[in-house]
């Protein structure tokens, strides 16, 4: 059973960090509004996970889904050498937004797991690294890591049923990923909500309003962040000598002063400062 469309399928890496944690300490239960994965790479520590406290120990990965209650104890005399990953913008077929199908937290994936481990391996290397490109490597690691995952899940059938979805949400979730699909691709272009609407065949309310419900944005303020998100990334290139006039044209702005105005508003520095830091 294949979960995923590779044409719309791009999760947004929210972060992804190794922590070493030697000293006694508590993390509080608490919950996401996206998926995070964390995978215990080295030692063991003490998670609340399914509604109980257990060990976890080198080799375990932990599947948190958003809204589920988790925390954390590093005891005393042990130490834990963990990767965690927040990812949004995940659309799997029949699933809701930013959930992935397993029954329970702690996986249990035979083969694949050893393959998500040695990914996870690869993805520290690239953290730690830091090596040009490394974020569009490890957005690739993370990738492969959710594809083994997935794979793992419906080889053992560790499927979970009460998340699944109705058509109509189905319905919704497609278009979401389509449009999200069309931004992220073709972001520089002229796009107005009306041609969006238009070209999936929905009134501009009944798409603004599904958009937002799933990524907690409108789809302009989403086009607005993509192009700013991909302007910054282009200013603190210092191997290029572009301009911020040259940014501005490049992620779709015809205005330099109108893109400059929105950039400090977002990020608190004008395109200058970000370009000189």
């Amino acid at each position: 059973m294949s979960y995923t469309d590779a044409k719309t399928f791009n999760p947004e890496i929210l972060y992804a960090f190794d922590p070493w944690n030697r000293n006694t300490s508590v993390h509080p239960k608490h919950a996401h509004d996206f998926l995070e994965i964390s995978i215990l790479l080295e030692g063991q520590s003490h998670y609340y996970i399914d509604g109980q406290w257990q060990d976890v120990v080198a080799g375990q990965i932990l599947v948190f889904n958003p809204g589920v209650q988790h925390a954390e104890r590093q005891k005393h005399d042990t130490f834990s050498h963990q990767l965690h990953i927040g990812i949004q913008n995940i659309a799997l077929h029949g699933l809701p937004r930013n959930y992935l199908p397993n029954q329970n937290t702690q996986l249990s994936i035979g083969e694949h797991q050893y393959k998500v481990i040695d990914q996870a391996w690869r993805l520290v290397s690239e953290i730690n690294e830091q090596a040009s490109d490394y974020r569009l490597i490890s957005k690739g690691i993370i990738t492969e890591i959710l594809v083994y995952i997935l794979r793992g899940l419906a080889q053992q059938q560790a499927v979970s049923t009460k998340p699944f979805i109705s058509r109509t949400e189905k319905k919704q979730s497609q278009l979401v990923a389509d449009v999200t699909y069309f931004l992220e691709n073709h972001y520089t272009e002229d796009i107005s909500l009306d041609q969006l609407a238009r070209d999936n065949y929905v009134s501009t309310t009944y798409l603004s309003k599904t958009f937002k419900e799933a990524t907690k944005m409108s789809p302009i303020n989403y086009l607005i962040q993509l192009r700013l998100t991909n302007a910054r990334e282009l200013l603190k290139d210092e191997s290029s000598a572009i301009t911020v006039k040259q940014v501005a044209a490049t992620v779709g702005y015809s205005d330099a002063y109108h893109f400059s105005k929105l950039f400090k508003k977002y990020y608190g520095l004008s395109p200058s400062q970000i370009s000189k830091e």
